[in-house]
């Protein structure tokens, strides 16, 4: 939906940039319509909504919204269906010592650089092995192909869609939770996986460095050697594991509805008392 859609005040939530990051990983017409679209909300909205400071950025740098006419406002993240995932037994046919990934299957996601990284440890003592939950999307082909020319097709799983009532289990039982993103708009993965109690790894793309907010161990996204030494070292750390886990529950508490609702609010009623509407009563 477009801000001029309506003869009333307008505001517009925007989750990510993602296709002005990485234009290869759209289709043509994708990028066409989501193009036009932020360009033309950047424009005409009363006031535009980010989901994170990295998202308000973009919008900041490459739309030339200026700083007041755009909030961030964390959506909020219920920890309730994760609440007992420590006690749910472990999903059938998974290794007993695995690094999980959840989500689609697509190159911003940056697979092949953690296949690489699994590659690179895979002389480690306790012998990990990868797990990938999420549907195949654009350009998932050269992802499944590159397990196969790394020789490491008996220690990489994909097991595609994962039902929401299993997402626990498959979470609690992972010794690490890693997201390598080249780019995200927020990532509710990190939260999920805190919530659940178990380590999280992830990249600098995009807004997980805000989402973790230090309770996550991070590695610059490019660097596949900094990504193996992280996974070595949540292997080989219980402690660090520990410390990731007690930072992970507190992190996960800050994010709830009611404070995205709260804030919400406060946005609209603002944009409708600068607005004409407003003014004329």
């Amino acid at each position: 939906m477009c801000a001029r859609s309506f003869p009333v005040p307008a505001v517009v939530t925007v989750h990510d940039l993602g296709f002005r990051h990485f234009p290869a990983t759209h289709t043509a017409s994708q990028r066409l319509y989501l193009n036009w679209s932020t360009r033309h909300n950047a424009r005409h909205a009363t006031h535009l909504i980010a989901d994170s400071h990295a998202t308000r950025r973009d919008l900041m740098e490459q739309y030339g919204v200026s700083a007041e006419r755009v909030t961030v406002v964390y959506p909020g993240f219920d920890a309730l269906p994760f609440a007992n995932a420590q006690r749910s037994a472990r999903l059938p046919g998974l290794p007993a010592n695995y690094l999980l990934h959840v989500g689609t299957l697509q190159p911003r996601k940056n697979l092949t650089r953690l296949m690489d990284a699994l590659a690179a440890v895979r002389m480690h003592p306790s012998q990990p092995e990868l797990v990938l939950a999420g549907r195949s999307g654009w350009l998932s082909a050269p992802i499944r192909q590159h397990a196969a020319a790394l020789g490491l097709g008996d220690r990489i799983h994909f097991l595609d869609y994962v039902p929401e009532a299993d997402l626990p289990a498959l979470y609690a039982h992972a010794t690490a939770c890693v997201l390598p993103s080249l780019y995200e708009g927020f990532g509710f993965t990190v939260l999920e996986a805190m919530a659940c109690g178990t380590p999280v790894i992830c990249s600098n793309g995009g807004s997980l460095p805000e989402v973790a907010g230090g309770a996550a161990l991070q590695f610059e996204a490019t660097d596949t050697a900094a990504l193996a030494h992280a996974i070595t070292r949540v292997l080989d750390d219980a402690a660090l594991r520990a410390q990731l886990v007690a930072r992970g529950a507190d992190r996960v508490r800050c994010f709830t509805w009611e404070q995205c609702a709260a804030q919400t609010l406060a946005v609209l009623e603002r944009a409708f008392q600068l607005s004409p509407t407003a003014m004329a009563h």
